[in-house]
């Protein structure tokens, strides 16, 4: 009669093939890009070929898992998009500098979790799980590595000024009444939501926001050239929520935010906002008031 085997199917793959290795990694959950707390994970699982020294079978297990969450956490950032065209990926394949530098800030990547069991007794299986910040304070990051400093954007751009509302920006329709933006108008505003009401929009690192221009062609109200380079180093230049309530408890914004419907997202990307909403931009940015410089504004799905 033969031995009931009680070993999950999973282990026993891992005890076939890694007849002659040291150590071996399973292949599972690869983590997430997190655009809402500002971080990209990756996950990797290992284990090692019983040796009968416990302490080596377990060091060589959590470096396999180590080295497979790397690879996992490049995976993942390679597919962030830095604009509507641009990928990390692109920038690492363009600039040798680039990839040295996305690859130099994986090794150095935080571990946030480390998780280690014996199954059926002898056989290791470790998950280590790695994180990368994409911007150095941003929601549940506090780090002084942080993706966005990979990337070489610390160059001294000029924000176009705001257009002239009878010059560039496509009339609309009058409403009967005036639009209500949502903030205290007696005190001054401390950061913008911009409310996409569901509309599809893939989340960037460097968002535009634009005004319909004349033809297909739009006007840029906001993006990283509108940025202090230093606020984009520690910040980025955008913020994500899922809902609007959401976006309100970002500290960063402050406590008096004005809340800006999109009129729609283009197929490039580019969130569109109307005529009455640049209106509101340049009103509550005047007198030195700049938090679109500071890079208080956020994206809301809802």
């Amino acid at each position: 009669m033969k031995p009931r085997i009680l070993i999950p199917c999973l282990i026993i793959i891992v005890v076939i093939v890694a007849g002659s290795l040291p150590s071996l990694a399973v292949e599972d959950s690869v983590g997430t890009v997190n655009w809402r707390e500002g971080y990209v994970t990756g996950i990797g699982y290992g284990t090692a070929e019983p040796s009968g020294n416990k302490a080596i079978d377990k060091l060589k297990a959590m470096r396999a898992a180590r080295v497979v969450a790397q690879r996992h956490l490049l995976e993942n950032i390679k597919g962030v998009r830095i604009d509507s065209e641009t990928t990390i990926e692109n920038m690492m394949v363009q600039k040798d500098i680039i990839k040295s530098r996305v690859e130099g800030t994986i090794k150095g990547a935080e571990v946030t979790r480390r998780q280690f069991e014996w199954v059926d007794g002898n056989i290791p299986l470790a998950t280590v799980e790695m994180r990368v910040c994409m911007v150095s304070r941003l929601g549940g990051c506090k780090s002084h590595r942080s993706l966005i400093s990979t990337l070489n954007l610390n160059q001294n751009y000029t924000c176009p000024p705001l257009p002239k509302l009878n010059e560039k920006i496509i009339p609309q329709p009058q409403s009967s009444s005036p639009p209500d933006f949502s903030y205290d108008s007696t005190k001054p505003v401390t950061g913008v939501v911009i409310k996409l009401d569901g509309r599809y929009f893939e989340r960037v690192l460097l968002p535009i926001i634009a005004a319909p221009g004349k033809g297909a062609k739009h006007t840029t109200i906001y993006s990283v050239k509108c940025v202090d380079p230093k606020i984009i180093r520690t910040y980025g230049i955008a913020r994500y929520a899922d809902t609007v309530q959401d976006a309100r408890k970002i500290q960063y914004l402050g406590n008096n935010i004005m809340i800006i419907p999109a009129l729609h997202v283009t197929n490039d990307n580019v969130v569109i906002i109307g005529k009455d909403a640049v209106r509101a931009i340049k009103e509550t940015t005047r007198y030195g008031n700049n938090y679109l410089e500071k890079a208080k504004l956020a994206i809301a799905s809802e």
